[in-house]
């Protein structure tokens, strides 16, 4: 397979000075299995005792590659040897602790040394003892490092450094060909033209280098061929079919089959029809290497728009200053006002506070509806409390969202809240579901963090297991008297959100979410209007179209009702496959529950029952009795979604 990586920019966390070795082939592909040569020249005499190459574990490294050079007939086996002379002697690893060590190999140097200009070759995947080869990553991401480095480390290296010796750059490309997606707008008006992003992918979600020469659409009664070109590919590699159009209002799903492959896939659900508000899709949570992530701004925000056909989108990096300095905060906001593209695509500025604090807190990412803002950063005694930190943006436009607050981790407690600025939770990401626990029937729980890498799991042999903090479940917040909607982001430090791959491992192996909102226009201003009136729902990643509403008032709406009315709840669902189950949730409460139902449902339901019967009492956080409703649905392909609550009250102003 071809690479297209640009190499004019080296990576981040690569220091300028080390050397860059050579690889051959220059790409690995996702999936596959294969074998691959690294050389190296060594630019300066060698005394060291080991030498050591990592292709993931460290911080900055991420490329989730496993690697051993212990058994010559296993897979992923690592030979090394300097060119021209021997071989160097594997150093065993003994029983691995944890999964960063699966992804490191080290041998031992000479007692002469290696001297300067000699060459290093070392094989991913050496199948000279039968070895099957070197097992690619899961996912795609151009201009990669592995690092090449030497033991021991100096006394007075920084933790956070690698004592390099050199490295070498990889890209990392999709796998063959295995099946198509379809990504269309969720709302046409009849008789206009719109576009169809079809992704070509591989077996784990990847889009893939191989591409259809010919796409057969289904529209309604109409069949179109297209031929597909270079041109026809978007700067993510994703298909761009416009000019299409169509006239019959209703509920359209274009079908695309390529007839070289036989290879066949329906679109998300299309409302073809007058558009009074839009439904646009986005993910504000996500990380790049401007932290502990991979990929740059500009790959992330590039994925978004074309990858993954999102209409809005923000990066989150941390907010500590040694993975986010304050030059790339600077970066953040440059590329953040870069990509924003009025009536296209909008981004937002944001970062992600308080990691790793482990009391309570919880991890809140912080956004900005402009280009400007400041990064207030939890490590410092400043900031290091929610309490500081809503002090400190009091006065300042912007939103907080708490997320994976059910993440042993990193939980949040719910004690401390700022509802002007608090007006959403993330509900789901690829850590999983934070609304309730796995006890309750929670589908998609919270799992283990060892979960996270399913390397850790093949080898260690060790059970798949929850990673639950009951305080921290979304519920918690909603009895507690907390007015937030829900969004669904990524969390997967990959730079691909919005698309198909899983992380984790089976039965916690999930893919990223992404938020639906409902909004006037596709400008900054909007979407961060429709966000703070929480006009928004959570998926698993499938792009249903949902309408809920409370005696006429929709999603996010804090309403007072005369005493004594009945509450009249509606739903309209039009999804991506049929539905397993619509559940109407009351103050944490199943009250309502309909199953095997079609792909597109319109629900009516009443609540008679009395209100002083069935309200949450007043709290620190609600003045008045209320009940919120909000409703949980799930596909029979286990996608999952929920429409943010509506709030009552009963007989007073609001």
């Amino acid at each position: 397979m071809k690479s297209d990586s640009r190499r004019e920019q080296r990576p981040l966390r690569l220091p300028p000075q080390v050397p860059i070795g050579t690889v051959e082939p220059p790409c690995m592909a996702a999936g596959e299995t294969g074998t691959y040569k690294l050389r190296f020249v060594v630019p300066e005499d060698i005394v060291s005792e080991a030498l050591v190459l990592w292709t993931g574990g460290h911080r900055w490294v991420k490329t989730d590659l496993l690697i051993q050079n212990e058994d010559p007939s296993a897979e992923n086996y690592v030979s090394a040897r300097i060119v021209g002379g021997d071989a160097l002697e594997p150093l065993p690893r003994g029983t691995p602790e944890k999964v960063h060590e699966l992804m490191r190999v080290s041998f031992k140097i000479p007692e002469s040394g290696i001297t300067k200009g000699s060459e290093i070759e070392i094989v991913l995947g050496d199948t000279s003892g039968e070895s099957p080869g070197l097992s690619g990553p899961r996912f795609r991401m151009d201009n990669l490092f592995i690092p090449l480095t030497l033991e021991p480390r100096p006394q007075d290296l920084p933790g956070n450094e690698l004592n390099w010796l050199g490295a070498f750059l990889v890209d990392f490309v999709g796998g063959p060909l295995d099946h198509l997606k379809v990504l269309a707008p969720s709302q046409v008006e009849g008789g206009r033209t719109f576009s169809l992003t079809i992704r070509p992918q591989d077996r784990l979600g990847n889009i893939s280098p191989e591409r259809p020469d010919s796409i057969e659409l289904t529209l309604g009664d109409e069949k179109i061929t297209k031929d597909i070109e270079d041109s026809d590919l978007n700067p993510a590699g994703a298909i761009e079919i416009s000019g299409l159009e169509t006239e019959e209002e209703g509920v359209l799903r274009i079908e695309a089959y390529d007839p070289g492959t036989g290879c066949r896939a329906a679109s998300n659900p299309i409302s073809v029809g007058p558009i009074d508000d839009r439904l646009l899709w986005g993910v504000i949570h996500e990380h790049t290497e401007l932290s502990d992530g991979l990929g740059t701004p500009h790959q992330c925000y590039t994925n978004m728009r074309f990858g993954s056909r999102l209409d809005f989108g923000a990066t989150s990096d941390h907010d500590h200053v040694f993975e986010t300095s304050d030059e790339m905060w600077q970066m953040t906001k440059q590329a953040t006002s870069a990509h924003n593209d009025p009536g296209s695509f909008v981004t937002f500025l944001g970062y992600e506070w308080a990691k790793w604090r482990r009391n309570g807190d919880g991890d809140r990412n912080v956004y900005y509806p402009g280009d400007e803002g400041e990064m207030y950063r939890s490590e410092t005694g400043q900031f290091d409390s929610p309490r500081k930190l809503f002090k400190k943006l009091q006065g300042k436009e912007c939103l907080i969202i708490p997320h994976h607050t059910a993440y042993e981790g990193n939980f949040c407690d719910w004690s401390e809240h700022e509802p002007e600025k608090e007006r959403l939770v993330e509900i789901y990401s690829v850590w999983g579901s934070s609304e309730m626990s796995a006890a309750r029937d929670n589908p998609l729980p919270i799992r283990n963090p060892r979960d996270y890498n399913p390397a850790w799991i093949r080898v260690s042999g060790e059970k798949p297991s929850l990673g639950e903090e009951p305080v921290g479940f979304v519920q918690n917040a909603l009895a507690m008297g907390w007015r937030v909607g829900f969004t669904a982001g990524g969390d997967m430090h990959r730079s691909h959100p919005g698309n198909d791959l899983r992380q984790g491992y089976p039965p916690y192996e999930y893919t990223p979410g992404i938020t639906g909102l409902w909004s006037s226009e596709r400008t900054r201003e909007s979407v961060y209007s429709g966000l703070r009136s929480r006009r928004c729902y959570a998926t698993t990643g499938a792009r249903m179209i949902l309408r809920f509403t409370v005696n006429g008032y929709v999603i996010g709406s804090e309403i007072s009702l005369p005493p004594g009315t009945a509450r009249e709840i509606g739903l309209l669902a039009h999804c991506t496959d049929r539905v397993q189950a619509i559940e109407l949730v009351r103050n944490n409460q199943v009250i309502r529950r309909e199953t095997g139902l079609d792909l597109d449902v319109e629900l009516d339901w009443v609540d008679g029952d009395d209100f002083r019967d069935v309200s949450l009492p007043a709290n620190r956080w609600s003045s008045y009795p209320y009940i919120f409703y909000y409703v949980r649905l799930r596909q029979e392909d286990g996608e999952m979604a929920w429409t943010s609550p509506v709030w009552i009250e009963e007989g007073r102003d609001l």
